[in-house]
């Protein structure tokens, strides 16, 4: 299936590049991790396009996408939620690591369920800035899965101990913190039980 790429402009003026793989369906927007791009969930949007649409952009200096300062979760939640709506309705938000991050804080207002590739819930002092999400994962009202990774994991140990119960966590323990490359048959199994055609 050949990917369609667009340009989305963001709520602070900034454009990205949105790509879409299918042409009817619910929709996924896919978010990816830093020093990664749109392309991460490529293979995902191949596998799913004869059911599902399946939506990944680049977020800011990463792509084709613009460079804007800050790039701090609520200014990258902002653009998540700009890019939803140039898509109109999103069944799921799935984000990898970082993204993982962007989806907790932004997801919940655009999407019905989330998927969170061993996301990064808490960062000490760094460029992209300092959070710590465990009380986000607490307030939870959509389905999420988290799908851990069971070797070198950025989740720490007790990050998900308070989750809502609506979280369903999954560790896959010979994968590292790319599992939705290396275990990509389950990750695209999780997110078709996430959004059902």
């Amino acid at each position: 299936m050949i990917a369609e790429a667009r340009r989305v402009v963001l709520e602070s003026g900034a454009t990205t590049t949105v790509e879409c793989w299918g042409d009817a369906g619910p929709a996924i927007l896919c978010v990816h991790g830093i020093s990664s791009s749109r392309r991460d969930f490529a293979r995902l949007g191949e596998a799913l396009a004869t059911t599902h649409r399946v939506f990944a952009y680049d977020q800011r200096g990463h792509g084709d996408a613009e460079t804007a300062a800050p790039m701090t979760l609520d200014v990258l939640a902002a653009d998540l939620r700009s890019v939803a709506d140039s898509i109109g309705t999103v069944a799921a938000v799935v984000g990898h690591s970082w993204g993982g991050a962007v989806a907790l804080v932004g997801g919940p207002k655009i999407a019905r369920a989330l998927v969170l590739v061993d996301p990064m819930i808490r960062v000490a002092a760094g460029a992209f800035g300092t959070w710590d999400l465990r009380e986000r994962l607490a307030a939870l009202k959509i389905p999420t899965t988290v799908l851990l990774a069971g070797v070198e994991s950025v989740v720490a140990a007790g990050d998900l101990s308070q989750a809502s119960p609506l979280v369903r966590v999954e560790t896959l323990h010979d994968h590292g913190h790319t599992l939705h490359r290396t275990a990509f048959e389950r990750f695209a199994d999780v997110v078709r039980e996430a959004v059902p055609a």
